[in-house]
């Protein structure tokens, strides 16, 4: 590495030019492997996977099963290590997340951003001179905060056809959802076209060679979005007399060592501190394992004598490095007036390794002199960001004016007429009552109660030639009472709530469904929902074509109430409170549920599927209080009647008389009505088995606690429990051999690593255990 002293400005383009990338002549065979993915598919993969990497794989995709056998290969310290890192770097990147703030640009007119994750994206790791397990976590932490529905990782495999294990450990801590053993060009290729096996993603991430820089670039002409253009690794070294030579010329060499084609830089103001290190630099060199690496990269790079601290300041800023390391007794000084860099470690103590692994920073940072226009990976570059609009009528015709003025400037006149002709209908309408021609949807305080005919009905007849029945009696030839009545009133003793405030539906799904029917105009309002939570209530919107927007909950699984009365408007027409959760099991905070209940502009349903399980009791106690409750309960949990299909929905009289009126005639068959009139005869024996299962959970989730893989069992006011695994997929998969059906939720927000077990009968959780142990003495 050559010294340079104090070098005239002309030269700093020469001196801080990066090694040549000549990739114009990798296109062609770049675009050869692309064409030959797209058209050919999976066989293509094998072929390349055959040719480059000298194995010839029968199955592309990573099984459960080698899952365990790389984590169980994985050394206890390492595991440690990258656990930890994965902590740090979840802590930097939950942090970015922000709850959208809308803005009145002016009276009326009200604007905001939320950020949704992209659904499925692709990411490549490396694994050829080194395996880069640490991208892993960088890309799929922040990816899995994002929000991204599926996170798809290629690498390539090694000779034996396997992964190097600490990739594939990294990657279930991390929550990749598929993992798949393809490299280079080809893999970029499969991700962006999809193959038999390989999904089709929306945008590509992770650092590669030349070919895989060349692919992504192509693809992203293709319509397949990349995370930056990528190049050689780089870092800069800015050191006065205050650094250690040696801790200098260790930090050129962490990145002298990636490859031939990196680059290091030093920039100092005195010329004895540049020869201190590099004879630090040539001692080190000489103890490298990858020493011939770092050899060729030094010919790349330069060390340069500043006049003074405005001049390396320049120097910083004209280079505009990868990396940046102050090695200053006070860096903040130099820190304000960097404006070009990817990441910047500040002071003596902060290695660039410590960005590279465990900081909790994002170690994919812009290369080449991107950093001039780029920055590193983080949580909004796993989103995409879309803008609302929403204008009362005072707000159009605030706004409307100018809008048309610069329309008709523009020579545009169905835009300035399509604001001309909702001004002129507000002008004509001005003195007179909404006459919108969409039927407005009832709101809470205009709920009117439902009366009919078919209600005064008494059954009581000896005849019945109304309905076209079968006459022969058999028990089932007459239709049900169409309102349940006989089960309403023991509902009504049981649970001390009026019959005329009690709905009976075919399974909690259908009043799900109905209080969107009801309430939700489709293609305009909006509901909210805290995830992770209930799926159908996303389900049902997407059926009713009624907007969700996710409020997620806070760590510790409870809701963040600020952000929820933040998100709400005229058009949020209701919020769904799933407590006892589904899949966490805890019980919100009263004072949480009480908040809401009082600010909530529309409808707070509280779904208690599984409130005969927690120590609390129902919010249907406070239906005299709120007349925006609705209460969900059903008989398919503590009453062990799943097989009917029967929920139960507590509101005020009104909201009860809108349900009855919009779900169909005979909704709750006889047959039904009749085994939950017998379960309900039977209260007691429904009692005990609530305290047995009670029992149950605690018993299982100290058991649980106890086994070495598990991390956490979250406490439960539910009949189950969220246990936090290492390994999750290998664990359900292998339950599922011996048997043993249990729910992965180790993909959802907050759910990383976990699965949940239904507490079953004493036989069924001590056979659950017996697996369990027996699994973890074998790995063992």
């Amino acid at each position: 590495m050559q010294i340079v002293i104090k070098p005239e400005r002309q030269r700093w383009e020469e001196l801080l030019r990066r090694p040549a990338m000549d990739l114009q002549q990798l296109e062609a065979p770049v675009l050869q492997i692309l064409d030959e993915v797209r058209q050919r598919g999976d066989a293509a993969l094998l072929d390349f996977t055959a040719r480059f990497d000298q194995v010839r794989l029968a199955d592309l995709r990573v099984t459960a099963e080698e899952m365990a056998v790389a984590s169980a290969s994985v050394a206890p310290k390492l595991q440690t290590a990258i656990r930890t890192a994965a902590t740090n770097i979840r802590t930097f990147h939950a942090a970015q997340q922000q709850e959208p703030e809308v803005i009145e640009t002016m009276p009326g007119v009200r604007c905001w951003r939320r950020s949704v994750g992209i659904e499925r994206v692709g990411l490549y790791v490396p694994g050829g001179t080194a395996p880069l397990f640490s991208t892993v976590l960088m890309l799929a932490i922040p990816a899995q905060l994002a929000g991204c529905r599926e996170v798809i990782l290629c690498t390539p495999p090694r000779q034996d056809g396997s992964v190097h294990p600490a990739i594939l450990f990294a990657a279930q801590l991390a929550g990749v959802t598929q993992i798949f053993k393809v490299g280079g060009a080809q893999a970029v290729a499969a991700m962006a076209y999809g193959t038999e096996t390989v999904p089709a993603t929306y945008k590509i991430f992770g650092p590669g060679n030349a070919y895989v820089t060349v692919a992504k670039q192509l693809v992203s002409r293709a319509g397949v979005a990349i995370d930056m253009p990528a190049g050689p690794s780089e870092v800069m070294v800015c050191a006065d007399e205050s650094a250690t030579p040696e801790f200098v010329a260790a930090d050129l060499l962490s990145q002298a060592e990636h490859g031939a084609d990196s680059q290091v830089v030093l920039v100092t103001t005195t010329a004895a501190q540049a020869q201190a290190v590099l004879r630090a630099f040539d001692t080190q060199l000489e103890q490298l394992p990858r020493a011939d690496f770092a050899r060729q990269s030094i010919a790349n790079s330069v060390a340069i004598v500043a006049e003074d601290t405005a001049e390396v300041l320049a120097l910083i800023n004209a280079y505009a490095p990868e990396h940046l390391i102050l090695a200053l007794d006070n860096p903040h000084a130099l820190a304000d007036g960097i404006v070009n860099a990817g990441s910047v470690f500040m002071g003596h103590y902060t290695p660039e390794s410590v960005g590279d692994y465990a900081s909790g920073t994002n170690h994919t940072l812009p290369t080449n002199g991107f950093a001039r226009a780029y920055s590193g990976v983080s949580l909004d570059t796993f989103v995409k960001k879309i803008t609302y609009q929403e204008l009362t009528t005072a707000g159009l015709q605030n706004l409307g004016p100018t809008v048309m003025e610069m329309a008709a400037n523009e020579d545009l006149e169905a835009h300035r007429y399509a604001v001309e002709v909702r001004l002129q209908t507000l002008g004509e309408e001005s003195k007179k009552e909404d006459t919108s021609l969409v039927l407005p949807r009832p709101s809470i305080a205009a709920l009117r109660p439902y009366s009919s005919a078919r209600d005064e009905f008494t059954g009581q007849a000896e005849v019945y030639l109304d309905a076209n029945e079968n006459p022969f009696d058999n028990g089932k030839n007459r239709y049900p009472d169409p309102l349940a009545r006989a089960v309403k009133e023991r509902l009504s003793d049981l649970k001390g709530v009026p019959v005329a405030n009690i709905m009976l539906g075919n399974g909690s799904d259908e009043v799900i469904d109905l209080l969107f029917r009801i309430f939700c105009e489709p293609g305009r309002d909006q509901v909210i929902t805290l995830p992770p939570t209930y799926g159908m209530y996303r389900v049902s919107a997407d059926i009713n074509q009624v907007e969700v927007v996710e409020v997620p909950l806070l760590p510790g699984f409870q809701p963040n109430v600020d952000a929820i009365l933040a998100q709400a408007s005229h058009r949020t027409k209701i919020l769904w409170l799933c407590t006892p959760n589904n899949p966490s099991g805890n019980d919100f905070a009263a004072t949480d549920v009480r908040r809401l209940l009082d600010e909530f502009p529309g409808l707070v349903v509280i779904d208690e599927a599984y409130i005969d399980f927690a120590t609390r009791d129902s919010y249907a106690k406070l239906l005299a209080q709120y007349p925006n409750l609705v209460v969900l309960q059903t008989f398919s949990k503590a009453w062990g009647l799943a097989g009917i299909r029967l929920g139960m929905a507590f509101a005020a009289e009104r909201i009860i008389g809108l349900l009855n009126a919009v779900k169909p005639p005979y909704n709750v068959n006889q047959l039904t009505q009749r085994a939950a009139l017998e379960a309900l005869d039977h209260h007691q024996q429904q009692q005990r088995q609530v305290s047995e299962i009670r029992q149950e959970r605690l018993r299982m989730s100290k058991a649980l606690q106890d086994l070495p893989f598990v991390q956490e069992v979250y406490p439960s006011a539910a009949n189950f429990l969220l246990v936090q695994v290492e390994q999750p997929r290998y664990w359900y998969n292998y339950l599922m051999e011996q048997g043993i059906i249990v729910r992965d939720r180790s993909t959802q927000y907050l759910c990383a690593g976990c699965l949940r077990f239904t507490v079953g009968t004493v036989a069924e959780n001590d056979r659950l255990l017996a697996a369990l142990t027996t699994a973890n003495s074998s790995v063992a």
